[in-house]
């Protein structure tokens, strides 16, 4: 899995920060999903950065396949 998170938070001008105080998510929690050093994300987190950021899963994490 690559997590784009980054992108889309740049791209809509909020900080990590921002998306922790409005949405009740750690920042430890955001900065470890977005930095891709996560293994595992719950489905109500993964929900409220979706909802949040008016975007769909596919926006904040993709599947690399292999080549």
């Amino acid at each position: 899995m690559n997590i784009t998170l980054n992108q889309i938070l740049e791209n809509k001008g909020i900080s990590q920060n921002q998306l922790a105080k409005d949405t009740g998510i750690s920042v430890e929690t955001i900065r470890n999903f977005k930095n891709n050093k996560t293994t595992r994300i719950s489905f109500d987190i993964l929900e409220k950065i979706c909802n949040y950021l008016d975007c769909g899963v596919e926006d904040v994490m993709c599947l690399e396949k292999d080549v």
